[in-house]
């Protein structure tokens, strides 16, 4: 995919990670965090396989304890986990089809009402000696 985060313009995929602090109790909602993913993947175009997993881990009480979430998307997937001791999101993104990562960070600190976010994008490279000419980018076809 084209890419304008990779030092070569081009890129597998895209990986967006999000940290978030200070979050609102939708955190602790299974059904909110599965209505977020739905809404997410309309507003980035990425198409879901299968039903959003939402479960909750860790002894209650303890730092551990909190929601997971995983999505398959049909370009690969979206996944979070989220503490009730200290109200924080970890969310990461990742697809080979392109997306926008301000998209992902506004929404999503819209609505857990993130009073802090930190948002990390990685560009998912590969390497191009051992990649089958069949599946390299076209422009690379053009060029070579």
């Amino acid at each position: 995919m084209n890419c304008r985060y990779s030092p070569t313009g081009q890129a597998w995929g895209l990986l967006v990670s999000l940290d978030l602090f200070g979050c609102n109790d939708k955190i602790k909602d299974g059904k909110a965090l599965n209505d977020y993913v739905v809404e997410l993947c309309e507003r980035i175009n990425m198409k879901r396989y299968g039903p959003c997993h939402v479960e909750c881990f860790g002894e209650k009480g303890t730092p551990l304890a909190g929601y997971s979430m995983f999505q398959f998307i049909e370009t690969s997937c979206i996944s979070g986990h989220f503490s009730d001791s200290d109200n924080s999101a970890y969310i990461d993104v990742f697809s080979c089809s392109d997306f926008e990562p301000e998209t992902v960070k506004q929404y999503t600190v819209e609505f857990f009402e993130a009073k802090g976010c930190n948002m990390t994008v990685t560009p998912r490279m590969y390497d191009e000696s051992v990649r089958p000419a069949e599946i390299k980018p076209a422009m690379k076809k053009i060029q070579a």
